[in-house]
């Protein structure tokens, strides 16, 4: 019987369904980064009274809440909106993030260069604070898989944009941050 009201629910609200991606997108791309894995190992190293080995384990199953908080943190402040400006090597840019994982850019002048996807992940973060932090966004979790990618920086409440450069961020500059939410509806 539940599973039928369930399977009514869902189907009379396909809608809010259809919507419901928008929030999903901060969470899913940091399941890669589950730390289930260290509380695991640490709980097994206990039993086993290989106490360093634990007390190791333990250092790395707090790293990695923290990391995922800090992504988390990250991935709202940019989800859902347009960043528009020039980076240091003074190429204009326009990228937008949406919370369902498409993404829109523009960079150049003429020609301009158009690139879309469906699915962009923070990497290489370098956190201080929630509003102090340098980081890549690309459509590749892994850089060494190529792909589009882009370097973003928050100090405060100004913003840059530059260059995703291997495992840093070169080429900063000035950027304003604008609701993306008509961009989102359009891809």
């Amino acid at each position: 019987m539940n599973l039928r009201l369930l399977v009514v629910a869902t189907s009379a609200l396909g809608l809010l369904v259809a919507t419901a991606p928008a929030a999903v997108h901060a969470d899913s791309q940091l399941s890669s980064s589950s730390c289930a894995k260290y509380k695991k190992k640490v709980k097994k190293a206990s039993k086993a009274g290989k106490a360093k080995k634990a007390k190791r384990l333990k250092k790395a199953y707090k790293t990695c809440k923290k990391t995922v908080k800090n992504e988390r943190t990250v991935t709202q402040a940019i989800s859902g909106y347009t960043f528009t400006g020039t980076r240091g090597d003074r190429q204009p840019m326009t990228v937008t993030f949406c919370p369902d994982g498409k993404w829109s850019s523009r960079s150049g002048y003429q020609p301009v260069a158009v690139s879309t996807g469906s699915s962009w992940f923070v990497r290489n973060l370098n956190y201080s604070s929630g509003s102090k932090w340098v980081t890549q966004v690309g459509e590749n979790k892994d850089r060494d898989k190529g792909g589009w990618g882009i370097g973003l920086a928050r100090d405060g409440d100004s913003f840059q944009v530059g260059i995703d450069s291997f495992d840093t961020v070169t080429s900063l500059g000035p950027a304003t941050r604008t609701s993306g939410t008509e961009v989102c509806a359009t891809l």
